[in-house]
């Protein structure tokens, strides 16, 4: 299988997160794990082990597996449809919770969730995502999940994504080829 060929990140998470709501849809019980995962504590996290480890193994995933659970559980909190080829990142929904102007504590919870260290992201981004089911605002988790797996990235160049979606800056355009300089 060539490089071209692979799937990539966004589409293995549709994969996985369309497993996860067929799982989740009818048991009721497998959802309640989910979600009371989202409170951090080991106990929680290891009962949603036999929820999501298979599906994680038949999208091939090795790597980054605390990142795909944490939002599998995101995602059992706060369904959305998974359209894919979605190109919203996390910054656009965070926009959309600061629109109305209300409050700056969007605007604070977000400066401060992209200063934040992935095993710290957690608690932050979840409190984001409470507010954004109360807004009724939508995320669009295959990207999240996709975004997370490069957070620790030295350029932090998911968190400069984020942060030109939340303000609406244009990403940088790259320099014109040289003959038309």
């Amino acid at each position: 299988m060539s490089l071209s060929t692979l799937p990539s990140i966004a589409d293995r998470a549709v994969a996985f997160l369309e497993l996860v709501k067929a799982a989740i849809q009818y048991d009721t019980g497998s959802k309640a794990v989910l979600k009371r995962a989202l409170t951090g504590e080991a106990r929680h996290i290891r009962a949603v082990y036999p929820i999501i480890l298979d599906f994680l193994e038949r999208q091939g995933i090795k790597y980054h597996q605390n990142e795909w659970i944490f939002v599998a559980c995101l995602f059992a909190y706060y369904e959305q449809p998974i359209n894919k080829g979605d190109n919203r990142n996390f910054g656009h929904s965070a926009r959309e919770l600061s629109k109305d102007g209300s409050s700056r504590g969007p605007d604070r919870r977000f400066r401060a969730l992209l200063d934040t260290n992935l095993e710290d992201l957690p608690s932050p981004l979840s409190a984001l995502v409470r507010l954004m089911k109360s807004k009724h605002i939508s995320i669009y988790y295959p990207q999240l999940i996709a975004d997370l797996e490069h957070w620790d990235h030295p350029d932090q160049y998911i968190q400069d994504r984020w942060a030109r979606a939340f303000w609406g800056a244009p990403l940088p355009q790259p320099p014109p080829p040289l003959d038309e300089q």
